[in-house]
């Protein structure tokens, strides 16, 4: 399954989303600026994960010091 851009005209506005990947969407009002923002959107979701990914190892890591 390809998860392709999609820039739509919304008013003044034009919004990027990515097909099949709900919630994630940019508006702006030129359309290389609606893509810019999206992926700067898709950057902060990355972020978010990867962080929540370090604390998970660094719990795992700490629980794992106290098993016999």
């Amino acid at each position: 399954m390809a998860n392709n851009i999609i820039i739509s005209k919304d008013g003044d506005w034009y919004l990027a989303e990515i097909e099949w990947v709900d919630n994630v969407y940019a508006y702006w009002s030129t359309k290389e600026e609606a893509k810019k923002e999206l992926l700067w959107v898709l950057e902060m979701i990355m972020d978010y994960h990867l962080e929540k990914i370090e604390k998970s190892r660094k719990l795992k890591h700490k629980v794992s010091e106290y098993a016999i």
